[in-house]
């Protein structure tokens, strides 16, 4: 297996089958990533499902002109970055369907299971990308350790090892980003967050 790094140099230079090989090396652990984030949600299946979302990161990813880090610690920093967006643009897209952007005529046995369901979370989604867009603007390395830590799922300990930082000064930083979105967000929707 060549390293990530020679990889990607290899894909932003165009070589198509660099690309192929950097998703294929670390499929399985951009699939864990996913599949953690979605899960940690309370969401498996119901909105976007793991393999969905690891696909559309690599659509994403993928050419030359996207795929702009330049080692595998990048890699991940710019895969967390996708999966954010993919994520986000997945809820503002139920979100309008919610609002009548996708309206299906439905029995009143379905209505009453439908409305039942869970209807806060892409609210709550959308929500936390203003705040983390505003975290963004005044602290982008808090906001980065936001995006690795909720959008990828990854624990402080790997973090610390794509960043190159100490698990402790990211605890600190943990501590500082969570308390801003506490205050942007409240309690409860930071709570069901996670």
């Amino acid at each position: 297996m060549e390293e990530v790094t020679v990889l990607l140099s290899r894909a932003r230079a165009g070589d198509g089958a660099a690309a192929d090989a950097i998703f294929s090396q670390l499929y399985d652990q951009l699939h864990r990533l996913a599949r953690a984030q979605l899960t940690r949600r309370g969401r498996p299946g119901a909105t976007l499902d793991t393999t969905a979302l690891v696909h559309e990161a690599y659509l994403r990813l993928a050419s030359p002109e996207a795929l702009t880090a330049e080692d595998r610690a990048h890699f991940f920093n710019l895969a967390a970055r996708v999966m954010r967006h993919v994520i986000v643009d997945f809820a503002r897209r139920r979100d309008a369907g919610k609002r009548g952007g996708d309206m299906v005529k439905v029995g009143l046995d379905e209505a009453g299971e439908l409305a039942q369901q869970e209807v806060t979370l892409p609210a709550e989604l959308l929500a936390l990308d203003r705040a983390l867009s505003e975290l963004e603007r005044t602290s982008a390395d808090l906001a980065r350790l936001i995006e690795l830590r909720f959008f990828a799922g990854l624990p402080l300990e790997e973090i610390g090892a794509i960043l190159g930082r100490s698990e402790r000064s990211l605890k600190r930083d943990w501590r500082r980003a969570r308390a801003f979105l506490l205050a942007r967000l409240g309690g409860d929707t930071l709570t069901s967050l996670g």
